[in-house]
């Protein structure tokens, strides 16, 4: 797979269909399948999906959206989204990220950016333990990858829904999604338990649902086990290897 894709042959887009739109995987993206698109972050999907059913005239904002399968997966099943905002500094899934949005059945941008807490910019840098560029995370100062913050588009109204997916930068993406959180109708956000993150950070995502608290009352569930977080204990425990995705509902 190496030689083929040193060789360019892997530059190259299967369309996967996904209800009313079509779903581009490159070759060279981990050789995804239909069954893997299909199947992908299933029980997050669904809970999330279960969180927005009720909502209409929902604007996703997608952080760290790599090619946006998240967003093909909940457009798939739910009808609550009717526009969406991308947001990959990586450059290699850019422009797969900008055609899978042009194939959604409504308003759909992909954004060259991080985000955090600040309008700037900044690099992106490899953990010791994973060197897939998935795994990057940001690392602010002169770069050259922008950074913005999800209040800089001003949605201070309507229905949010948001997912973060950023290794380790979810309270400051949170930070600078305040406006955006308090002034929404309804928000349910969903944020990731990564286990070697928290390591590497020192930081448990109890502190993001401690501070979604002090904003407004949301619910915290456990995608995978459906169970509600309580915010007097970490979210991630001793000897976990696993990855949890929390789904946050406004009440």
């Amino acid at each position: 797979m190496s030689m083929l894709a040193a060789r360019g042959a892997l530059d190259v887009i299967v369309d996967y269909p996904l209800g009313k739109f079509a779903f581009g995987v490159p070759l060279w993206r981990n050789q995804l399948d239909l069954k893997d698109v299909l199947e992908h972050e299933s029980a997050l999907i669904q809970l999330y999906c279960s969180r927005i059913s009720d909502l209409r005239d929902t604007i996703l904002f997608d952080c760290g959206a790599d090619i946006g399968i998240f967003t093909a997966g909940v457009c798939a099943h739910s009808d609550a989204i009717t526009s969406v905002i991308a947001l990959e500094p990586n450059p290699d899934a850019l422009p797969i990220l900008q055609r899978n949005m042009a194939a959604l059945p409504f308003a759909a941008r992909a954004v060259a950016s991080a985000v955090a807490d600040f309008t700037g910019s900044g690099k992106l840098e490899s953990p010791a333990y994973d060197s897939d560029y998935t795994a990057r995370f940001l690392v602010p100062g002169d770069g050259p990858i922008d950074v913005t913050t999800l209040d800089s588009f001003e949605r201070f109204a309507g229905n949010v829904a948001i997912k973060i997916d950023v290794e380790g930068g979810e309270m400051e993406v949170l930070r600078g999604a305040g406006e955006t959180i308090r002034s929404s109708a309804c928000c349910v956000i969903a944020l990731e338990a990564h286990p070697l993150v928290v390591k590497r950070t020192g930081r448990d995502p109890v502190e993001c649902l401690r501070f979604l608290s002090s904003i407004r009352p949301f619910r915290f569930t456990v995608s995978e086990t459906r169970e509600d977080l309580p915010l007097d204990r970490a979210v991630v425990r001793p000897g976990q290897t696993g990855v949890l995705n929390i789904v946050c509902a406004s009440l």
